[in-house]
């Protein structure tokens, strides 16, 4: 047997009993960055859907899928995927608190030995559809016993008429008075926030604004009052 025969016969046998390289791969269908597009604060919760693609030879198993933080969830609908199979990832995001453009992202850790995470990118644009100015209220130390008062002014930035139903507030120490209630578009109304004169501890809290807009059926404004001893 000659040298060349000898190490080629070598290598074969060394390829034979060698284990396999693993080359599953996973992939998100239509690419890792996705849009929600315009969605309106506080109005209802953005759901989107995508698929994870097995395209290599062996099975992938899925170790986990997390978000960036607590307003996006997300959810597979299996923990293996064949090859060449699909699974389906729902993502849940909450635009309450959040104004102007938004980034967040999901994490999904899996076997595949090359690329454990893969990391799926949303951004979108979270806008008003009744405009609060200022868009929180703050009352810093008022007196125990000496009443205050703040405003607001909501503004129509919609297409649509919009009624205000309903106002509610996070403290029984709090009244509000509304000047207007219907507002057409393009129309405002201002907001008055009272603090009563029996108020002895700090509020920090939200004002939930109930509407009829299909966009916006609820403004949250975030509300602190500090109350300091006499």
């Amino acid at each position: 047997m000659t040298k060349f025969v000898l190490a080629l016969l070598i290598v074969s046998v060394a390829a034979a009993v060698m284990p396999r390289t693993a080359d599953a791969q996973l992939k998100v269908v239509g690419g890792s960055d996705i849009s929600f597009g315009r969605v309106y604060q506080t109005g209802k919760l953005v759901h989107k859907k995508i698929a994870l693609k097995n395209v290599g030879e062996d099975t992938i198993s899925i170790g986990g899928i997390t978000t960036s933080c607590g307003c996006t969830v997300a959810s597979i609908s299996d923990s293996l995927l064949a090859p060449g199979k699909e699974i389906e990832v729902k993502i849940q995001f909450n635009p309450t608190g959040y104004i102007g453009e938004v980034t967040k992202y999901v994490y999904i850790t899996n076997s595949y030995p090359e690329s454990r995470l893969v990391t799926v990118k949303m951004t979108g644009n979270v806008v008003y559809a009744l405009q609060p100015t200022p868009s929180y209220i703050v009352f810093n130390s008022i007196s125990k016993g000496e009443p205050d008062s703040a405003s607001v002014t909501l503004s129509n930035t919609s297409d649509e008429t919009i009624r205000i139903t309903k106002v509610e507030l996070p403290s029984p120490d709090l009244t509000y008075r509304l000047h207007k209630s219907v507002l057409k578009p393009g129309e405002f109304s201002d907001l008055d926030i009272y603090v009563d004169s029996t108020a002895d501890r700090s509020i920090d809290g939200y004002i939930r604004v109930i509407t009829t807009s299909k966009l916006q059926p609820v403004l949250q404004l975030r509300m602190f009052v500090g109350v300091i001893g006499n």
